[in-house]
């Protein structure tokens, strides 16, 4: 049986959650821990989930398909605030989720307590243009960045399945089959049999089974992002020292 058929003959086996039902834990501002692990690992991670958790159901789907369009200004400097380590830090994009036919213009800031704090606002279905009723004031209001300096810079798609505790304090998102295109050099690269983990939870939460199912089997929290990452592989116009750890890890798993 093929990795996709073990992953969907598990996920059918979750108690379903809607996006209604789910509505107390958007958690826009909470602590992010990332994980990295090989997909063929993912299975078995769900078998030990399930009691504790719920899924995420869409349209009758669990395995949803989501599309980003991440911005920066000309010279990078969100990717090169992240590269150096900035405590306070910005990224904005465009996010649609395709089974919803929902889009949105998203901005999360890290902060330096090491918060992430989402908003967002609807926008309009057009590619590559941050046009959306009210945009300009929504990135003022929270960015330090103008609409006219930002340009779209990378293309992202993956699969996400979506779990939820079941005392709605937490949420975990498991994110594989990533594609990314750079926007500048129309590069294009995949990866195929990782799967990226990312458990979001109030700051005083400090109870997390899924932690310990990671922990059971060695796998240790990486901190990047999806833009930084897709950014270091594709952009001959960046600086990558300091992704070169994590980038060798994501390629040997």
């Amino acid at each position: 049986m093929g990795i996709g058929n073990k992953i969907r003959k598990v996920i059918a086996k979750y108690a379903p959650i809607s996006l209604d039902q789910m509505d107390g834990v958007k958690l826009m501002r909470r602590m992010d821990t990332k994980y990295v692990f090989r997909l063929d690992q993912l299975p078995a991670l769900l078998k030990q989930a399930k009691n504790n958790y719920f899924m995420v159901e869409i349209e009758e789907e669990r395995e949803q398909i989501y599309k980003t369009t991440y911005y920066d200004t000309e010279n990078y400097d969100m990717y090169h605030a992240h590269h150096n380590g900035n405590m306070n830090r910005h990224k904005i994009r465009v996010r649609k989720y395709v089974y919803t036919h929902q889009k949105f213009i998203e901005v999360k800031r890290k902060n330096n307590k090491g918060e992430t704090i989402k908003n967002r606002i609807a926008h309009p279905d057009k590619v590559h243009v941050l046009n959306a009723e009210n945009s300009e004031t929504f990135l003022n209001k929270y960015s330090p960045f103008k609409t006219h300096a930002l340009v779209p810079k990378l293309d992202n798609k993956f699969v996400r399945l979506t779990l939820v505790n079941k005392d709605f304090s937490e949420r975990i998102t498991l994110d594989y089959k990533l594609k990314f295109t750079d926007l500048k050099y129309q590069l294009k690269t995949e990866i195929k049999d990782v799967c990226i983990c990312e458990i979001k939870k109030g700051r005083d939460n400090k109870n997390s089974p899924f932690i310990g199912y990671l922990r059971d089997l060695r796998i240790q929290s990486m901190g990047f992002s999806k833009y930084s990452l897709g950014i270091a592989l594709l952009n001959p116009d960046v600086k990558t020292n300091n992704f070169k750890r994590r980038i060798r890890a994501i390629i040997k798993i």
